[in-house]
């Protein structure tokens, strides 16, 4: 199938390994959404879902699962399948299973998500928001990235699972190589390096959960022990494991990179940054527009259960299906003047940005919360904050995943 509209291959759109497609994957929703709301990539033998009711139809349709979601976009080879066969790296996190066994782990978890939790976890994330952006103020320029953005997600979600603070650069290096196994194609030699790393960051989670379990605290990896060590589990302590390896990647990776990309969206228009600073109860309107306009999450995976339909498009059972959440909230049937980033839009969210149905993140308002917060902090502590004259934005390798920016150098202006 090619885009009759540019006359080119729908692997050429929709290509994730190319510069153009990784600084800027809204041009190519945009053919998708008009020519091929549900397109083949022959490359991948994948659909790439971008039509805003095609998304809303199969992220709410229980035939589409997710079980796959975390089984790596690039072909293994043998010695690594090898290695990951052997460890977890295959196993359904239990987040994206079906029924009740969903059900059951979902409630367990989100009693560390609800209101009352992150009231409790407030004054701590202002805390450490203040500390970091106060010594990113005091150093006159940065990178915002490393110094606020991705310490003040990561050391809140460390603390909320019970990981030690002397473990966690260690964790962080284990995380980062899991992710590259998700979403970079890597040479062999060095794929085969990162999935040695699998089975040694998933022994260091097991005993972190059969440490609680003998000892046990108020922390999520507590809970996990203990739901593990039930009459009737709610999970397994193989389950419990691979839930805290996503929590560790989901509670920090996407929150940092919607600070940035928060950031860097203000910072490009000043005077949007400067309305911030004037009212900082714009805070909450820059995180809400980002998520709509370049949402960190880009898309996921779902693979069909059986023979079905998505709009007008004839899938079989087994199809693979990426659907790109971030295509909907810059759908102009949607959204007015959707490729505009503005923060005077009323009315609920036009976005897909933390999904919608049973899988819909149960870290949504973790996330927004402790954005606010870094936005917040920064245009009260540093309301001259500017992007560098020369600075020209470059973007991680994310797949069809993740939308992330490889620094944020800021200066005072």
């Amino acid at each position: 199938m090619t885009d009759t509209a540019q006359d080119r291959p729908v692997h050429e759109i929709f290509d994730p390994g190319s510069a153009d497609y990784r600084k800027c994957p809204y041009d190519a929703y945009a053919t998708g959404r008009t020519s091929i709301p549900v397109a083949h990539h022959e490359k991948f033998d994948e659909w790439i879902v971008t039509g805003r009711e095609e998304l809303d139809a199969v992220l709410r349709d229980p035939n589409f699962t997710s079980r796959h979601n975390l089984e790596g976009s690039y072909p293994f080879t043998p010695e690594s399948r090898e290695v990951l066969d052997g460890s977890l790296f295959f196993q359904n996190a239990i987040y994206n299973v079906e029924g009740p066994a969903h059900t059951r782990f979902r409630t367990l978890i989100s009693e560390y998500f609800t209101p009352r939790s992150l009231r409790r976890l407030t004054p701590g994330i202002e805390r450490i928001s203040r500390a970091l952006v106060a010594d990113f103020a005091a150093a006159g320029s940065g990178d915002l990235l490393k110094q606020v953005a991705y310490p003040l997600p990561y050391t809140v979600i460390c603390e909320l699972i019970g990981i030690p603070e002397q473990d966690r650069e260690t964790v962080k290096a284990w995380n980062d190589t899991w992710l590259a196994l998700q979403v970079v194609p890597l040479p062999p030699e060095q794929q085969l390096q990162a999935a040695r790393t699998v089975p040694v960051y998933e022994a260091y989670l097991r005993d972190l959960l059969r440490r609680r379990a003998g000892q046990p605290t108020d922390d999520l990896a507590s809970g996990l022990a203990r739901a593990a060590g039930e009459a009737d589990p709610v999970c397994s302590e193989d389950q419990a494991v691979v839930a805290l390896r996503f929590m560790i990647a989901a509670g920090h990776e996407t929150t940092t990179n919607l600070i940035a990309n928060t950031v860097h969206q203000l910072l490009q228009q000043p005077e949007l940054w400067q309305a911030v600073v004037a009212d900082r109860a714009l805070a909450g309107a820059a995180v809400e527009e980002t998520l709509r306009y370049d949402s960190s999450v880009q898309g996921a995976l779902r693979v069909a259960t059986e023979d079905t339909k998505v709009g007008a498009t004839e899938l079989s059972a087994g199809a693979r299906l990426r659907v790109m959440f971030a295509a909907a909230g810059r759908d102009p049937g949607w959204v007015e003047d959707a490729d505009t980033f503005r923060l005077d839009r009323q009315g609920p969210p036009q976005h897909l940005g933390f999904g919608v149905g049973v899988h819909f993140c149960a870290g949504a308002a973790l996330a927004r919360l402790e954005t606010r917060i870094a936005v917040e902090t920064l245009a009260e502590l540093i309301p001259d904050l500017a992007l560098p004259a020369d600075f020209e934005a470059q973007f991680l390798p994310g797949g069809f995943i993740f939308h992330a920016l490889t620094e944020l150098p800021l200066v005072r202006a």
